[in-house]
C-alpha cells in the first residue's frame, strides 16, 4: 500500500490538533485524579446556606490539612467568636478549624478532623521551567469546580513577596486552589490577577508553604489571633524597610533618576515605576511625574493593604509671573494627598491627625503636610499620608507625595525624611 503524502501546512495542523486532543486527555485525567482533593473554603456566621467568603483549598496530608489563603480566611482570623470556616466538594461539608496562616505569603492552612480518607496533593520541591504547561484548579465565582491550562513563566521581579507569573486566567473564588505541574505536583497557590487582565494571574509557591506546615497550632481566641497578626506585621514591616525603605537613605550606593529640573534617589529594582511628561506651550508650563509602588502587598481583613508602599514626585515649572505659582502647586498637592477619612469609633481607623511645617531639608525649604490614621486594633501601626513641595525657588517646585499603609510611624518619616534630603537640581546636560 503506497504511503500518503501530506503538505508541510497539513503536518503543522495534524501535530496541533494531536497536541490540544492530548491536552484535553490530559486535562481530564488529572480533574478526575485530583478533584476529591480539592475544596471550596467558606467563612459563615453559622448559616448553613449563606457565606461571607468564598475561596478555594487542597489537602496536603492525610490528617486532613487544607492549604488556602490568608485573604479567603481573614474575616475569621478578626472576629473569631463570630465566623467558622468549612470546607466541601462533592463528597460533602466538613467543619474545618484553623490551625496557622501565613499573612506576608497570604497563606493559611486549616484541619478537617472528620474527613474521609482522600489522597493529599504531593509537593513540587523546586518551580517548572519557564514555558512548562501548569494547570490551576478552584471554584470561579462559586460557580463549580473548574481546571485552567496555562503555563508558568518564572517568578514575578517585583515586590518584596514572592509571586509565581502564570499566563492563565483565574478568576475570583479560585483563590487557594492549587497549580500543578506536568507531574501533577502542587508547584504553587492561586492568590491574585491584575485588574483587567485577561491571562495574566500570580501564586504563592510551594517552598513559601512549607514552613506553614510545622510549628505549633495557633490559640484561636481573638487576644491571640490579634497578637500573632501583629507579630507578622513586624516582619513584613521589617523586611519591606530593609529593602524598600532603607536604600533610600544609602549614601554610598545611591544612584539618581532624572525628573523635570530635578534628580531624586533612584528606588530599588523591586518598585514598580513610570513616568510622563506634560508640556502646555499655551500657558508656558510644564509638569514631569515620576510614580512608582510596591506590588503584591499583602491585606488585613479591615485596614486593607499592608507593606504598602507609594511614592510620587512632580516637578512643575512656569514662565509665567510667580503669582499664583504656589497656589497652584498646593492644590496639587491636596489632591494628591488624600488622607483616610474615618468616622470616630469607625473599630478600624482612628480619625486622621494631620500637622503642617516648613522643613529645611537638603537642598531645598519643604512645606510638608502629613496625616496620619491608626490602626485601631494593630496598635502602633498606621496609614501614613505625607505631601510636601519646595517652596524656595520662583517658578519651580518640587512635589513629593507618599502613601503607606501598615507601618509604625518611623518607617513613614524615614522615608520623607530620605527622599526629601536626597532631591537635588538635575545637572546640566
Amino acid at each position: 500500500m503506497a504511503g500518503r503524502l501530506y503538505c508541510p501546512a497539513m503536518i503543522a495542523f495534524l501535530l496541533v490538533a494531536a497536541a490540544a486532543t492530548q491536552g484535553a486527555a490530559s486535562g481530564k485525567a488529572t480533574y478526575e485524579r485530583v478533584k476529591t482533593s480539592v475544596f471550596t473554603i467558606e467563612v459563615h456566621s453559622g448559616n448553613a446556606g449563606a457565606k461571607s467568603a468564598l475561596g478555594s483549598g487542597y489537602l496536603v496530608s492525610e490528617r486532613g490539612h487544607v492549604v488556602t489563603n490568608y485573604h479567603v480566611i481573614g474575616s475569621y482570623v478578626e472576629e473569631p467568636a463570630l465566623n467558622r470556616i468549612r470546607v466541601r466538594n462533592e463528597i460533602g461539608t466538613h467543619e474545618a478549624r484553623l490551625v496557622r496562616f501565613d499573612l506576608i505569603n497570604d497563606l493559611a492552612l486549616l484541619r478537617v478532623d472528620e474527613l474521609p480518607s482522600l489522597r493529599p496533593l504531593p509537593l513540587a520541591d523546586h518551580d517548572p521551567s519557564s514555558g512548562e504547561r501548569i494547570v490551576a484548579l478552584g471554584n470561579p465565582e462559586g460557580l463549580g469546580m473548574s481546571l485552567i491550562e496555562g503555563v508558568f513563566n518564572g517568578r514575578a521581579a517585583k515586590g518584596v513577596v514572592d509571586r509565581l507569573l502564570l499566563s492563565m486566567p483565574l478568576n475570583s473564588g479560585m483563590s487557594g486552589g492549587p497549580i500543578l505541574d506536568e507531574g501533577g505536583a502542587v508547584v504553587g497557590t492561586n492568590v491574585a490577577v491584575i485588574w483587567l487582565a485577561n491571562s495574566l494571574s500570580f501564586g504563592v509557591p510551594t517552598a513559601s508553604l512549607r514552613p506553614l506546615l510545622d510549628g505549633p497550632d495557633l490559640a484561636l481566641d481573638p487576644g491571640a489571633l490579634r497578637a500573632e497578626v501583629n507579630r507578622q506585621l513586624e516582619v513584613l514591616e521589617k523586611r519591606t524597610g530593609e529593602r524598600a525603605v532603607a536604600p533610600f537613605a544609602d549614601k554610598v550606593t545611591r544612584t539618581y533618576v532624572k525628573v523635570g529640573g530635578a534628580e531624586i534617589p533612584r528606588p530599588p529594582e523591586l518598585y514598580d515605576c513610570w513616568d510622563q511628561e506634560t508640556e502646555r506651550r499655551d500657558k508656558g508650563y510644564r509638569e514631569s511625574v515620576f510614580q512608582c509602588n510596591l506590588q503584591f502587598t499583602p491585606s488585613v481583613d479591615g485596614p486593607g493593604e499592608v507593606g504598602c508602599v507609594q511614592i510620587k514626585v512632580e516637578y512643575e515649572e512656569s514662565d509665567h509671573q510667580p503669582f499664583g505659582f504656589y497656589s497652584l502647586v498646593q492644590h496639587q498637592a491636596e489632591q494628591d494627598h488624600e488622607p483616610r477619612t474615618a468616622p470616630p469609633d469607625n473599630g478600624v481607623f482612628s480619625p486622621p491627625q494631620c500637622e503642617t511645617d516648613r522643613v529645611a531639608a537638603g537642598a531645598f525649604t519643604w512645606h510638608v503636610n502629613t496625616c496620619l490614621n491608626a490602626h485601631v486594633r494593630h496598635p502602633g501601626f498606621l496609614s501614613f499620608d505625607a505631601s510636601a513641595f519646595t517652596v524656595s525657588r520662583p517658578r519651580r517646585s518640587i512635589l513629593v507625595t507618599l502613601h503607606l499603609r501598615g507601618f509604625r510611624l518611623e518607617a513613614g518619616l524615614s522615608l520623607l525624611r530620605s527622599l526629601l534630603e536626597g532631591i537635588r537640581e538635575a545637572k546640566a546636560s
